[in-house]
């Protein structure tokens, strides 16, 4: 759907979007008298929404399998039979290869930020909870 697009014209949008809104919604969780559990558990609620509709956005960028079997798999030479036809057979599976390269380094950026500040807010709730109960003794 998004494959003919060059893939900054769309992703970075949506990066910047999905950035603007995890600011808001984090200004207003912490504008809201709340514990520390249910303020992490709205935290990982938030970014995996936005980090949902991002994966979607990047499953829509990739290329579909028919760019791949474009002239099919050619089991003779004889098949291929000139040089236009191998260098436009060499394109369209370079664009689909790096298509798909790109797409793979954006999810696993998006992956580890997600993940890595999910990990990080709720080890830092355990930690004060934990600080809080050695208090309480």
């Amino acid at each position: 759907m998004l494959e003919e697009l060059d893939f900054i014209t769309f992703f970075g949008p949506a990066i910047l979007l999905a950035s603007l809104v995890l600011l808001i919604m984090a200004y207003f969780r912490s504008r809201k008298k709340d514990t520390a559990i249910n303020k992490a558990i709205d935290h990982f609620k938030s970014t995996t929404i936005v980090f949902g509709i991002l994966i979607v956005i990047l499953w829509l960028s990739l290329p579909s399998t028919p760019s791949l079997k474009t002239f099919g798999y050619p089991a003779t030479i004889d098949e291929i039979n000139g040089d236009k036809k191998i260098l436009r057979l060499l394109q369209t599976y370079n664009k689909a290869i790096a298509r798909t390269t790109e797409v793979l380094q954006w999810f696993l950026f998006l992956f580890t930020w997600w993940f890595l500040s999910t990990l990080y807010v709720l080890f830092k709730v355990f930690k004060s909870d934990k600080k809080q109960s050695f208090k309480q003794l």
